[in-house]
């Protein structure tokens, strides 16, 4: 009878150790969505330290000129305190290193100086932040240039992980922007399977450097995305995904002609599936390829043109983060401190108060 009992003890005991087990493998799969869950959706800071081609009309510019330099101030801790208090956890800070680097491909001081101030203003208000290289003139995916390209994605990132290489996991890099081959008809498509492959390449690159600078880089999240960010079936499923604390990166303004596109078109319904359809597509591609994989992904970009037709605005909205929230992916809306303005950065007070809400509300969810 003892034996018995003593043998029962065991079996428990075994099966317990290996459903402690099996739990604390999930746990562990699925770190990474859990890690973009707390990010919650954001806001991009852009048209600011993006911006480009000021010293074609001012050849002595400095870093100031460029931040204002497509009509926005200059970014202050304030304008993150407001994000903050809104609700909002999670902010993208675009930069353009490009026309700030010398023959030799070092940063100026003062630019890196500048990007440094912003980003720790933005964490010093608990943020997270995404830094990426945004609109760069040498990433332009012409496959008979891809070594050249190489080392300069290489030597940007690589001086970038140094400057911040202890900056803890609140601080996020974001390899690439729209990557693509430039003023062709493959510009703004899902790529060749040639542009692709180099797009995944390119990306481990990012990676390897990043990761070799050391600190807290060996560990930090980083952003890959598919050519030109695209969010197509067929460019999301010839992404080469890269293990490790890693996060795809998509961009996603769809239906285009009432996000962006063409003026007149103003009109959004979500009982109709012409006008849902796209997105629809994206979320479930996204969940076959990625999420049900415990892959995390964050749409970096999205937003609506204000075309005067707010009501329509906000039931796009809604049905976008309604599926977003099924799917466990968050979203960064684009605010270029224009047709897409939720904040206006002079005043920091919310122009579109009920987009920011809906925003906001599913970070509360979560």
């Amino acid at each position: 009878m003892k034996k018995k009992i003593i043998w029962g003890v065991v079996i428990v005991a075994a099966l317990a150790a290996v459903a402690g087990a099996l739990c604390y493998a999930d746990y562990r799969r699925k770190e990474d969505m859990r890690f973009v869950q707390a990010l919650g959706n954001g806001i991009n800071i852009g048209n600011s330290l993006d911006a480009t081609g000021v010293r074609e009309h001012i050849p002595e510019a400095a870093a100031a000129d460029y931040e204002t330099y497509w009509h926005n101030p200059p970014i202050r801790r304030e304008l993150f305190r407001a994000i903050k208090d809104a609700g909002f956890r999670s902010v993208r800070i675009p930069v353009t290193w490009d026309e700030h680097m010398d023959e030799a491909g070092n940063i100026e001081q003062a630019w890196m100086d500048r990007v440094q101030e912003v980003v720790d203003m933005a964490m010093e208000e608990e943020l997270y932040v995404i830094l990426d290289t945004h609109h760069e003139a040498w990433l332009d995916l012409q496959p008979e240039r891809e070594k050249e390209i190489s080392e300069k994605l290489s030597g940007v990132w690589g001086q970038i992980a140094l400057r911040f290489r202890d900056y803890d996991e609140r601080l996020l890099f974001e390899g690439m922007n729209e990557p693509r081959m430039r003023d062709t008809e493959y510009e703004w498509t899902a790529g060749t399977k040639e542009l692709q492959a180099m797009t995944n390449r390119l990306n481990q690159v990012f990676v390897d450097t990043v990761r070799a600078a050391g600190g807290a880089n060996e560990d930090r999240y980083l952003l890959i995305c598919p050519y030109a960010n695209r969010y197509e079936a067929e460019a999301l499923e010839a992404l080469q995904y890269i293990k490790g604390h890693i996060i795809v990166s998509v961009h996603a303004y769809i239906p285009y002609s009432f996000c962006d596109g063409e003026r007149e078109n103003r009109d959004f319904d979500a009982e109709d599936q012409e006008d849902t359809e796209k997105i629809d597509t994206m979320f479930d591609t996204l969940n076959k390829n990625y999420i049900k994989k415990n892959i995390p992904v964050i749409i970096t970009e999205f937003g609506s043109e204000d075309k005067g037709n707010r009501e329509e605005r906000l039931e796009w909205l809604q049905y976008y983060l309604a599926r977003a929230k099924e799917s466990g992916v968050t979203c960064f809306w684009w605010d270029e401190g224009d047709d897409r303005k939720l904040i206006d950065r002079d005043t920091l007070t919310w122009k579109e108060q009920e987009m920011m809400e809906m925003l906001i509300r599913e970070n509360e969810r979560q």
